[in-house]
């Protein structure tokens, strides 16, 4: 009986590897219940044992090496059924399945630091490659009460989990721009994804298969590195956002609000305009106020002036209409060649 028993649970192990915590448990409860039978077949009619809820009792105390010494065998063939089953067998089978719990747990975070397990969840953030800046960028999104309490998925081709630290941020190895990582990161059932791989053609080839690939709800924002490639993007069709280089906290905002999307216009540089600085030179006459200025180069030259810096170093977007403007004082604006030889208002 006991090699039919051996032999019985070593073709199970051996059958069920793939699910071998099943099969221990179930080779387990097998056990308890062959070590109760026979435990009641060999011990006397007056014993303890010889009924099958205290026999299996006592096949669960001894198997554990809890040992409660409440019952125990009186005979000598219960007390070798006692050492061949419930003890030998029984702590075996209890190692064996610590052993594989422990084994499991060790393979899935391998798996989780390596990024070998698919994202299963749903609406989340998934942010679509890594670059040096993109930790300070998933720090500012969980910074943002809208986005605290949600998962970000990191696609990127690199070898281990870049922020292990970091709560709710989940790692998916693989090419950003291809269509397989971008399924193990479920794209289909993201909310929000952005693209930030540090290449614009890696992004443009990203961008291209994320369209494809999300829900119609979700919103995706790209990020390009070049002025150059703002024309190619804009080219693409579907529903998205192209931002320009942009610092984190903006990145987020842009992600949310789209507040900042009118900034890429002002840093692109392309055939038609420029941006320059210009020094307000001594105009020794009364003192000029920033809407005068303004008017002044708009109609004049077809100059954009947006911003001021003053003597004092300090940068002033879309000054006040009466904001004063004096000598040292610098003005950004936008033509489509360097302004030279220019008449200022008074």
């Amino acid at each position: 009986m006991g090699h039919l028993l051996l032999y019985f649970i070593k073709r199970l192990i051996k059958i069920g590897l793939a699910r071998r915590g099943i099969s221990l448990v179930l080779a387990y409860v097998l056990l308890l219940v062959l070590s109760s039978i026979m435990i009641m077949l060999v011990e006397p009619v007056d014993s303890g044992l010889s009924h099958f809820d205290q026999a299996l009792w006592w096949s669960i105390v001894t198997s554990t090496t809890v040992g409660y010494g409440d019952l125990f065998p009186a005979s000598n063939a219960g007390k070798i059924v006692a050492v061949l089953l419930p003890m030998l067998l029984g702590i075996g089978l209890g190692a064996a399945f610590i052993t594989h719990v422990a084994s499991v747990l060790i393979e899935r975070r391998d798996k989780k630091m390596h990024g070998e397990k698919d994202y299963s969840g749903q609406d989340h953030i998934l942010m679509v490659g890594s670059t040096n800046e993109t930790g300070q960028l998933l720090d500012e999104i969980q910074r943002d009460e809208s986005y605290a309490d949600q998962d970000i998925v990191v696609l990127a081709d690199i070898e281990r989990h870049p922020f292990p630290e970091m709560e709710n941020i989940f790692f998916i190895k693989g090419r950003p721009d291809t269509i397989s990582s971008l399924n193990k990161a479920n794209i289909s059932k993201a909310q929000n994804i952005v693209i930030h791989t540090g290449s614009d053609e890696e992004s443009l080839f990203a961008l291209i298969n994320t369209l494809k690939l999300k829900k119609d709800s979700c919103r995706v924002t790209v990020r390009c590195i070049s002025t150059q490639s703002l024309d190619t993007f804009s080219s693409v069709p579907g529903n998205f956002h192209v931002i320009m280089q942009m610092t984190a906290e903006m990145m987020v905002q842009a992600m949310q609000d789209k507040v900042h999307l009118p900034l890429q216009v002002l840093l692109r540089n392309n055939d038609d305009d420029e941006i320059y600085f210009v020094l307000v030179p001594d105009l020794k006459k009364q003192p000029l106020t920033w809407w005068p200025l303004h008017d002044s180069f708009k109609t004049r030259y077809n100059y954009l002036t947006f911003a001021l810096l003053t003597r004092d170093k300090q940068v002033v977007v879309n000054p006040d209409i009466d904001h004063p403007i004096a000598k040292g004082d610098g003005i950004w604006l936008m033509a489509s060649k360097r302004p030279v030889n220019i008449e200022w208002p008074v």
